[in-house]
């Protein structure tokens, strides 16, 4: 992974500590070119991975970003899946037009999967088939890996469900070459679940790192201690906890770190942006 991966929080207001910011961010990127330009920015100050949830609102950026020979080098990292864009399409579609539009295939199949996943209870089947959903909507598009959201990551690890972990991992892995990943509230207990249960190695964790403990579960020390043992390798978010911590401050704490390798930040404005970025490079 790039040492420095850009983030899609600001494009849909998303912010941890301040509703006005959030707001503010949420209107400065109303039309799909304000996004393309800021990636535009992004890439040009040598960002060149972006990782992202599936929203609808990234289709028509993708499509035209392929054909954008400026962007032939531009990695991009799709975080799945997104609910809220499936179930929208079921009340707007009916299931059978929604499976016709994000499954790749014949429905006939596509359907003939689903109803065996439920009737069986084993949701393998209809993972895998969300997964080249969304990977279909990506084609022609430089994709350098896949991660689970970590609504799914931890609900799974919640309920016992870790080896569809594993079954996520594998597919990822196989079918399309590229690296698997998971982003998680919870490290230490996804850590422990991938490596020692599971047996995966050196799996690859997104997850909150930062100088307060912001989003750092079960506790501050308990994530530094798991990552000093060197069991998986780490991309840090939150690391400016939402603007708690003066990115001097926050890079200085991950420089220190030890098997932290990559750090996803999100900025709307370019002079954050680059700023955020020259440190990076500076320290890690």
């Amino acid at each position: 992974m790039d040492k420095v991966i850009f983030g899609d929080n600001q494009f849909f207001g998303v912010n941890h500590k301040s509703e006005s910011k959030a707001a503010a961010q949420l209107n400065a990127f109303q039309s799909t070119d304000s996004i393309y330009k800021s990636l535009e920015y992004v890439n040009e100050i040598g960002i060149k991975s972006f990782m992202f949830t599936t929203h609808d609102r990234f289709d028509p950026i993708f499509e035209r970003m392929a054909k954008d020979n400026n962007f032939k080098d531009f990695k991009l990292i799709p975080c799945m899946p997104y609910a809220h864009k499936y179930a929208n399409a079921m009340v707007d579609m009916g299931i059978f037009k929604a499976m016709g539009k994000f499954i790749p295939g014949s429905k006939i199949v596509a359907a003939s999967k689903v109803t065996m996943s439920a009737f069986t209870a084993n949701p393998v089947p209809l993972m895998k088939l969300l997964i080249d959903s969304e990977m279909k909507q990506l084609k022609n598009n430089n994709v350098d890996a896949i991660f689970l959201q970590n609504i799914v990551v931890d609900l799974l690890l919640g309920l016992g469900g870790e080896f569809l972990l594993a079954e996520f991992s594998q597919y990822v892995e196989h079918k399309y070459n590229i690296r698997a990943g998971f982003i998680t509230m919870n490290y230490v207990k996804l850590a422990n679940a991938l490596v020692d249960h599971l047996g995966l190695d050196k799996p690859l964790i997104c997850s909150g790192i930062n100088k307060i403990g912001f989003r750092m579960n079960p506790s501050q020390q308990a994530v530094e201690e798991c990552l000093a043992l060197n069991k998986t390798d780490n991309i840090a978010m939150s690391i400016l906890a939402s603007g708690a911590i003066k990115p001097e401050e926050a890079v200085n704490y991950i420089a220190k770190l030890p098997n932290v390798k990559s750090v996803l930040f999100g900025a709307s404005s370019p002079k954050n942006i680059k700023h955020t970025n020259e440190l990076l490079l500076g320290s890690l």
